[in-house]
């Protein structure tokens, strides 16, 4: 799989305005995230019982390379928290699009599929409203070895699953994962979450753990530190018009202590861009989508070699993919 979207026309919005709605206590109120799938003529698993469309002679104009939009009707993209307020629910996909995690509106549980096994698990409880308010991350291992799903509230707690035995280990006190290494060997987690609004800020605190809890690394970070590397070794924080030259920076940090590595510049663009952060594609390279500083717009996703600072616009992806994106298996091509 190469990336999940919700379409940018959608039907769905974040608010209710209209009180006239049905306010029956329906949890589940859009399931709009659809599959772009990639895949030579011929070949692939055809039996995981899913509706798509196929269209072929795709990239470089190879009339075996294929593509599918897959909508998963069973994938909830917005759950109603109470009779004034919707929110979206995420989607995750490793990245070598083998394996998701996705609230499942039939289940009412987070869960893990093994697209190729065609083999889904829960990886959370039944989840009601008020848990899923407090839903902060969900994440999966680059392996599709482990899960997690991380809530704040006043129970913090990190739910890691092994999805080999669908065994389910509470790591309490955490409420945010930043990313697991392959097999959970690494995770990297916040202690504090805030809501958005509240008075107190987040704490900055990142904390580095093995997959059975215990700690082995701690130091104060930014709020925009982010996404662990498929090693474990690494953290990322875009960083906007950082410092005197009033550029956009990559800022790689060890994982472990915190400290900076690397400081990069990014170059995206010979115009002013706001870079966002989109995860590995393995541990040298990461992605970054340029948005334009105006609000709605794309200049496109790259790949940033974190070791050089080289960048690549990744042509086989759109300038602007849908109103929310989870990338899975990125080709980037010189």
């Amino acid at each position: 799989m190469q990336y999940a979207f919700i379409p940018e026309k959608s039907s769905c919005r974040d608010y209710l305005a209209d009180e006239t709605e049905d306010a029956g206590k329906k949890l589940v109120t859009c399931s709009e995230w659809t599959l772009l799938a990639h895949y030579e003529k011929g070949k692939g698993r055809q039996e995981l019982d899913l509706t798509y469309g196929a269209s072929c002679d795709g990239f470089e104009a190879d009339e075996d390379d294929c593509s599918s939009d897959i909508q998963l009707f069973d994938a909830a993209s917005q759950i109603r928290i109470d009779d004034s307020y919707r929110q979206g629910v995420p989607l995750r996909i490793t990245p070598d699009g083998h394996f998701i995690s996705y609230f499942s509106k039939s289940w009412m549980q987070y869960v893990g599929w093994d697209l190729r096994a065609g083999q889904r698990k829960a990886i959370s409880p039944r989840l009601d409203a008020k848990a899923l308010n407090d839903l902060q991350s969900v994440n999966i291992s680059p392996d599709g070895r482990f899960f997690t799903v991380a809530f704040s509230g006043a129970r913090p707690r990190l739910l890691l699953t092994d999805f080999a035995t669908g065994q389910t280990s509470t790591l309490p006190g955490f409420c945010r994962v930043l990313g697991l290494s392959r097999a959970a060997a690494v995770i990297a987690a916040k202690r504090t979450c805030t809501d958005i609004g509240e008075d107190e800020p987040n704490d900055d605190t990142v904390t580095i753990l093995n997959r059975q809890g215990l700690v082995t690394g701690e130091w104060k970070g930014g709020d925009s530190v982010d996404d662990l590397s498929p090693d474990g070794r690494l953290l990322v924080e875009v960083l906007a018009s950082a410092g005197e030259d009033d550029k956009e920076h990559l800022v790689v940090r060890d994982a472990k202590t915190g400290k900076v590595v690397r400081k990069l510049t990014l170059r995206l663009l010979s115009e002013p861009s706001d870079a966002t952060g989109y995860g590995w594609i393995d541990n040298d390279e990461y992605i970054l989508q340029a948005d334009t500083p105006e609000p709605g717009g794309s200049f496109g996703y790259y790949g940033v070699n974190i070791r050089t600072g080289k960048s690549l616009r990744i042509r086989d992806l759109a300038l602007s993919l849908g109103e929310k994106v989870s990338l899975g298996k990125v080709r980037i091509e010189d």
